[in-house]
């Protein structure tokens, strides 16, 4: 590993080790890993009454250990920091090790699940179209919600699961226990109380915090520190102002539902923008202790123009010219409504609308049917100056995965309600050989991957309807990295690329297919993939993201991390190039360094690269997600789509005359500028090997010397391991 790769490790994968005092070395990482994913298929094997070969099984992890230890391919990130760790996280929480997961919130329980999932680590994309908002039981409105002043009990005094107590007058309380099944369980039972009948008596709420485990405090299975009761607090808070449509002043009361005489009763309906905003709260809920865990993406109907403005304007509008677009646009569709509504947003006031929560999801239109252009036109005007909402090609995803209901937030997997699939990785620049590519070990690798991921599907899940789903289908997601970077240093055309990736996708597809008979299971329904790939690439030393082009031949990435980290205070040590973050109050450098919350480190990367994103059109990004999709992906190729001022026009013509080919990307737009402490900065040859002539190699025991209790988190770590997606 390079200073960035090893960087990256330490702060996403090492695990604290108690007994040892210190965190894991990258040994130590993949040896727990590997052993945790091989010895799924000795124990399936055993359970279902098979001799084992253990000998087969020796070699398969020596190999896997070998390719991952030298950086050739990976298992999922989430598999990497939850695998076999020593508290038994993985077998406490199966779900923990899947990177992405989608439900239709059809039932009010859905949200539970939803807060499960983003508790454990997973990536949820969720659905709230009008016809499941209709079919939800009606919520009460008319409770009242109290909190009793936090006075935190001894840990031996503490409730581990959620307790209802039923009082008299109408009245009860809600005692929150102390781990995440009991933080779940409060949301559970307090949306029972407002939608079953059996608890119509009851009209006024309480709810005590008192054995969740104070701020700071040590989060013993996932890592990290707790944050206190307050963000749970603030999540309930929220709710009851959703319900009391207190939240945003924009929308219209919920309908409510009337009784046999004609009145009014305390019950009414949500739509689909309230199970959003509810859906966020839970979201923003799950930011614990610096260990960030929300990916949210939110899907919704094409008409329903309460999702699609949910997010307009939250961050302040900057661009008259193109907010009076959007607004003439959403008038030529006839939407004189919300033409109103855009028309009364002030300009240049990022107060104007205090929806913070609504940052949560990346919100994206689910379409059923190819749109209209002025439709499709509205939209790329909106992501030109707000970059949401996105859209999702729904008969594209089911005419690959016929019972597809939606994607994860990244949008690389095609998902039934209640699916998950685990991700793994295989970086191509580690088998180019002397400007050659290696095919046969990187076919080898490929094959391996296959393997590795469909003993995922082996895992027990702890949620039943989930398992069920998982068993059906054991959707697998072999993804490449480092794609654009090989293929450029061993200059192989277009021609070569496209037969490349096909033999790679063949070779995964009879892998997976094989290998699922030896274990008597079905064989995955889907199993090629392409994710964004951004903290496994940085790992393996700053290769080219997933199907990306680099940044440039040599650039200097900048990461960021919590300034209270002990890795922190070991590379400042280092007398590596250390910045306190932009912003920060200060008039010196000193000053700044000790005022700071975040400090931003540079790492020199030479990507080899012999074209950049700076060099590619977004026609020609599209036209390689187009190839990946007919070549190699059978899932969907989660890509970013940098694109120039003047290209906007020439991308939406694209899409709308490929939609029948057309899943789901990202649209950026490509700031040709630079800025302060920018996460890239292209560099030249000389710059990169001053710099790194002059950074140190990382010293574990310097980190040692200042660690003592494995309390560091995982905060502005920007990928799936971090419950944070990358692509957005």
């Amino acid at each position: 590993m390079n200073a960035l790769g090893q960087f990256v490790y330490y702060r996403t994968y090492s695990r604290w080790l108690p007994n040892e005092g210190r965190r894991e070395t990258w040994k130590e990482t993949c040896r727990r890993a590997v052993e945790y994913n091989v010895q799924l298929g000795v124990r399936h094997t055993e359970k279902i009454g098979f001799p084992v070969d253990y000998e087969w099984h020796r070699n398969e992890a020596e190999l896997l250990f070998d390719n991952m230890f030298n950086l050739r391919q990976f298992l999922s990130g989430r598999t990497l920091w939850v695998g076999g760790a020593e508290n038994g996280v993985a077998e406490k929480y199966p779900l923990s090790n899947f990177n992405c997961s989608f439900v239709n919130i059809r039932s009010w329980s859905d949200l539970g699940d939803l807060f499960y999932l983003l508790m454990v680590g997973t990536g949820v994309g969720f659905k709230v179209t009008k016809a499941f908002a209709a079919g939800l039981e009606p919520i009460r409105t008319n409770t009242t919600l109290l909190h009793s002043e936090y006075e935190p009990v001894p840990e031996s005094a503490r409730y581990e699961h959620s307790v209802l107590r039923d009082m008299e007058n109408g009245y009860a309380k809600i005692y929150v226990g102390d781990s995440k099944e009991g933080w779940v369980e409060s949301l559970r039972i307090y949306l029972e109380i407002l939608t079953e009948s059996r608890y119509e008596h009851i009209h006024t709420v309480k709810i005590s915090y008192n054995s969740v485990r104070p701020n700071g405090a040590r989060l013993n299975t996932f890592g990290g520190t707790a944050s206190g009761p307050e963000p749970l607090r603030e999540m309930f808070e929220g709710i009851d102002n959703v319900l009391k449509n207190r939240i945003d002043p924009s929308l219209r009361d919920m309908v409510h539902v009337w009784d046999d005489y004609g009145h009014p009763t305390e019950y009414a309906y949500a739509r689909p923008i309230h199970i959003l905003d509810i859906a966020n709260l839970i979201g923003n809920n799950v930011v614990v202790g610096g260990v960030r865990r929300t990916a949210e993406i939110a899907l919704f109907d094409a008409d329903d123009y309460e999702c699609i403005f949910a997010k307009y304007g939250i961050n302040g509008i900057w661009d008259a010219e193109k907010h009076a677009k959007v607004i003439a646009k959403t008038r030529a569709l006839g939407l004189e409504k919300e033409a109103q509504f855009l028309e009364s947003l002030p300009l240049n006031d990022p107060n104007a609308r205090p929806l913070h929560h609504r940052r949560m999801s990346n919100n994206s239109i689910a379409f059923e049917s190819k749109p209209s252009r002025e439709m499709l036109n509205l939209i790329f005007e909106m992501m030109q100056g707000e970059g949401e909402p996105g859209f999702v090609n729904l008969e594209e995803a089911r005419r690959r995965r016929p019972n597809a209901e939606g994607l994860n937030p990244c949008a690389e997997i095609l998902l039934d309600s209640y699916g998950v699939c685990n991700l793994t990785t295989v970086n191509m620049m580690a088998f180019v050989e002397e400007d050659e590519p290696g095919y046969d070990e990187l076919l080898e690798a490929q094959r391996l991957s296959a393997r590795a991921g469909l003993r995922m599907t082996l895992a027990e899940l702890e949620l039943p309807h989930w398992n069920a789903v998982q068993q059906r289908d054991r959707l697998l997601g072999t993804s490449l990295t480092g794609v654009k970077d090989a293929l450029a240093a061993c200059g192989i055309k277009e021609w070569q690329e496209a037969s490349l990736l096909e033999e790679l996708g063949k070779a995964a597809r009879e892998e997976a297919d094989n290998y699922a008979k030896k274990l008597r299971v079905s064989s995955p329904l889907l199993v090629t993939t392409v994710k964004p790939e951004g903290t496994l690439s940085q790992v393996a030393g700053g290769v080219s993201s997933g199907l990306h082009w680099s940044h440039s031949p040599y650039y200097i990435r900048r990461i960021r991390i919590n300034a209270a980290d002990p890795l922190a205070r070991a590379v400042i040590d280092l007398r590596w190039t250390v910045n306190p973050e932009v912003g920060t109050q200060g008039g010196t450098y000193e000053e700044r360094m000790t005022n700071a919350r975040t400090h931003v480190i540079d790492f020199p990367v030479a990507s080899g690269a012999t074209r950049t994103k700076e060099d590619v059109s977004a026609a020609e990004q599209l036209d390689t997600y187009f190839a990946f999709q007919r070549h190699y992906t059978e899932h969907n190729s989660s890509n970013t789509i940098t694109v120039r001022p003047h290209e906007w026009s020439e991308v939406e013509r694209i899409v709308y005359e490929k939609w029948n080919e057309f899943t789901a990307v990202s649209f950026l737009a490509l700031d040709g500028g630079t800025y302060a402490l920018a996460p890239y900065e292209a560099i030249t040859k000389e710059k990169y090997e001053e710099l790194a002539a002059a950074l140190k190699p990382f010293d574990p025991a310097v980190l040692h010397r200042y660690e003592t209790d494995g309390t560091s988190d995982l905060d502005g770590a920007d990928s799936c391991e971090g419950g944070a997606c990358p692509i957005r």
